[in-house]
């Protein structure tokens, strides 16, 4: 038996999965008023974006806004970086991501001392920095930003994930 063997003996075989059904992830969801939410505090260094984006896209494999909103955490965990005392020292930023049946929330807090996020932000077609809000404002349904410079602030956009078609909310 060669390494190779052992090794291949040690990997455990994953069978191939199905596509989960939607009905099932609502289904789920709805067990919880407000929808599901989990959140992961990253320390504050460039290396961990990456781990952000991972974090989202791990969280919705199976909602076709995934690559979204692995986008929009990516973004908005290098603006907490780059704008916020996260990137300093002992920095911490959090992601959170909370699904409900018809929305997807992704929301970074920073440790503040940073300046308020404006998504509406014009920038030169030249400038080589200042687009991650506008892309995230492009993508998403929805923009904001909670808190202060001491307590830190909650930047969040969220996705609707399912389109209400004129007639069915009674209007």
């Amino acid at each position: 038996m060669t390494f190779t063997d052992n090794v291949h003996a040690l990997i455990p075989r994953q069978r191939a999965q199905s596509p989960i059904k939607p009905e099932h992830v609502d289904a789920m969801i709805a067990l919880y008023p407000g929808g599901l939410r989990w959140r992961r505090t990253f320390p504050g260094t460039p290396d961990q974006i990456p781990h952000a984006r991972y974090f989202a896209r791990y969280l919705l494999a199976d909602s076709p806004h995934r690559d979204d909103a692995e986008l929009i955490v990516a973004e908005l965990a290098t603006n907490a970086l780059q704008h916020s005392s996260s990137g300093g020292p002992h920095g911490t930023f959090v992601v959170e991501i909370t699904r409900a049946i018809a929305t997807i929330t992704l929301a970074v807090y920073d440790c503040g001392w940073g300046p308020i996020p404006r998504f509406a932000r014009r920038c030169r077609t030249n400038a080589e920095r200042g687009r991650g809000l506008a892309i995230v404002a492009a993508i998403a349904d929805q923009t904001g930003h909670e808190g202060n410079d001491t307590t830190g602030h909650k930047v969040w956009a969220r996705i609707h994930t399912q389109t209400t078609l004129k007639g069915e909310d009674g209007g």
